[in-house]
């Protein structure tokens, strides 16, 4: 068997049946914000990207949990996901040096670059609203929201400086 079905049964296994089973699904405790900063992507193009960087990762996934969409191939405001997100895998949005911020973190892209535009206004109130959604479903507290370039050891400047962190950190509260 080669690494990856080993790894993805693995998950599934223990994210269905007995003690992981009532720890795997709660075991959530941030969310980390993301940029793709590219003008446009969906689920498959975000995979190709991935597979591209990440040759290695054992799981076949877009590495966030979900994407909005800025209307270029996906809808503006479109909320989307794929597997990952569905078995509740841990994520691969943040570096190495992070791994419980991948491991317990739920990310979230928004397709665009916000490092050189603001974000639509559609899109930020589908981000609210899945934010909120997910702090009060898992009880994550508005201090574990944050944005990947703001979290302690990553050196990235995601989600772009037009992103409006402390606007979104008051819409949530």
């Amino acid at each position: 068997m080669n690494r990856r079905k080993f790894l993805i049964s693995t998950s599934v296994i223990l994210g269905t049946t007995g003690l992981g089973g009532f720890y795997w699904n709660r075991r959530w405790k941030y969310i980390v914000i993301h940029h793709s900063a590219g003008s446009r992507g969906d689920i498959g193009f975000l995979q190709k990207v991935h597979r591209q960087r990440q040759p290695g990762d054992p799981v076949d996934a877009i590495p966030y949990h979900y994407i909005i969409g800025n209307g270029k191939g996906l809808g503006l405001g479109e909320i989307a996901s794929d597997w990952r997100q569905s078995y509740h895998l841990w994520g691969s949005h943040v570096s190495a040096s992070n791994l419980d911020h991948n491991f317990r973190g739920i990310g979230i892209c928004l397709i665009g670059n916000y490092e050189t535009t603001a974000v639509p206004a559609k899109q930020y109130t589908a981000l609210v609203r899945l934010t909120r959604s997910l702090m009060q479903k898992y009880n994550i507290p508005v201090k574990n929201v944050n944005g990947h370039g703001m979290i302690e050891g990553e050196s990235t400047k995601c989600p772009g400086k037009y992103f409006p962190m402390e606007k979104l950190r008051k819409d949530i509260a």
